[in-house]
């Protein structure tokens, strides 16, 4: 009798859904790698359009030791000013962005550090030079087959 209970436990065990084909983890490393470039061009270009592609509807950030949770419309009217009269002359990575894609595809992270140099015009026309050197890391999570993200933790120090 134990036998067949066993027998029926595991016939109703392998039975079930298929597996889940494997996830290519290089594959959605390069694509992560290719979304860390478009946030660059988007920064270069002061392009909102372009960096909210990967936005959801609702987004948590952490830094000066708080957390922040904003909506897409309030991200965008954020970057919008912060855009605003600024010209970007360096956004380039210090080392390599470190990734890491869960095993079942659909959570992701990345590390990174680079440099900024930009310039914004102030409410009198005038040019002020911001230099900082950003480190943090981004949380991805992988919706209707695209990356999106989720959630961030920055760090700043001031640049040279």
């Amino acid at each position: 009798m134990k036998h067949l209970t066993l027998s029926v436990l595991l016939a109703a065990c392998t039975t079930g859904r298929p597996a889940p084909p494997p996830v290519d983890l290089a594959r959605e490393t390069a694509a992560l790698l290719r979304l860390h470039e478009s946030d660059r061009e988007a920064h270069l270009k002061t392009d909102v359009d372009l960096l909210q592609r990967a936005s959801p509807d609702e987004f948590v950030a952490v830094s000066d030791g708080k957390i922040h949770r904003t909506t897409r419309a309030k991200e965008r009217q954020s970057f919008t000013e912060y855009f605003r009269g600024a010209t970007y002359h360096e956004y380039a990575d210090l080392e390599p962005p470190i990734v890491r894609v869960s095993n079942d595809g659909s959570m992701a992270w990345m590390i990174t550090r680079f440099r900024v140099r930009r310039t914004q015009k102030d409410a009198a026309g005038r040019e002020q030079e911001e230099r900082f050197v950003y480190a943090g890391i981004m949380t991805y999570e992988k919706r209707d087959g695209r990356w999106m993200r989720v959630a961030n933790v920055s760090t700043f120090e001031p640049g040279d």
